[in-house]
């Protein structure tokens, strides 16, 4: 990332092969339109070359990436919509539009919650992961984990505050996504 800020070409090049076929799949599967896809990403890495000093070393690059792919696709969608007068579009396109928004904006969520879950430590995340994505009962992760419940109980706790605590600090996150994630 330092070296992107210092217009280090090879550095930029690294990550734009490390992310661009994500991002394309990424784009394409709301788009349905590869070319389409394909000018949003190109756009976004022109972007960020251009915009390279101001990028926070701090933050996460690949969600950075995502969520200004997903930005775009959600603007694109917009300015179509705009072009078009509402009796001429069918209910079920409107429908089929809007289901599509909802999924990006809930895949984006569970994928920042994802490489959020992997910064806890871990015996924390291994417990976490049991607990929400596996399914299984404090119990039955004490049994295999050979610890308490009390110890699972708490280990849920801070991650579950922890997660809380980082999926707030992002605007993106709506508040109903956020509890039907950690729930």
């Amino acid at each position: 990332m330092v070296a992107l800020r210092q217009g280090d070409l090879t550095a930029f090049n690294e990550l734009y092969f490390r992310y661009v076929n994500h991002l394309l799949s990424f784009a394409q599967s709301y788009l349905k339109d590869f070319t389409e896809a394909e000018e949003i990403v190109q756009e976004t890495f022109i972007k960020i070359w251009e915009n390279r000093k101001q990028l926070d070393s701090s933050k996460n690059f690949k969600s950075y990436l995502f969520i200004s792919v997903r930005n775009s696709i959600l603007n694109r969608i917009r300015n179509r919509h705009r072009n078009l007068r509402l009796d001429e579009v069918p209910e079920e396109a409107v429908l089929t539009e809007s289901k599509a928004i909802y999924n990006l904006v809930y895949q984006e969520l569970e994928n920042t919650a994802m490489g959020l879950i992997e910064d806890l430590p871990e015996v924390q995340q291994r417990v976490f992961k049991l607990s929400r994505l596996e399914g299984m009962s404090n119990d039955q992760i004490a049994t295999k984990l050979n610890l308490s419940k009390r110890t699972i109980e708490h280990h849920i706790y801070l991650a579950t505050k922890y997660l809380k605590k980082q999926l707030v600090k992002d605007p993106t996150v709506s508040l109903s996504l956020l509890i039907s994630l950690l729930v």
